[in-house]
């Protein structure tokens, strides 16, 4: 099954945020953060990359900013 590669940016445009969406029963996460003006990607697991996604101050007008599900499987 293919998933679905999204990417917006944060900060003004400085990073670019690389995630796959969530389909059927696998869950959403992100993949990388790049930045922008140098090109340098920042790669790991998920929930780091959520860490460094929520302290780089994701909160402009139109980005997504809730993502609980991006590190955890919530099949029930």
């Amino acid at each position: 099954m293919a998933q679905a590669i999204t990417s917006w940016f944060i900060c003004d445009g400085k990073f670019r945020v690389h995630a796959i969406n969530a389909i059927g029963r696998r869950c959403a996460r992100i993949i990388e953060i790049e930045e922008v003006d140098s090109g340098e990607r920042f790669h790991g697991s998920a929930q780091k990359l959520e860490r460094l996604f929520l302290s780089l101050g994701s909160s402009d007008v139109g980005e997504p900013t809730n993502f609980a599900p991006l590190s955890r499987n919530q099949v029930r």
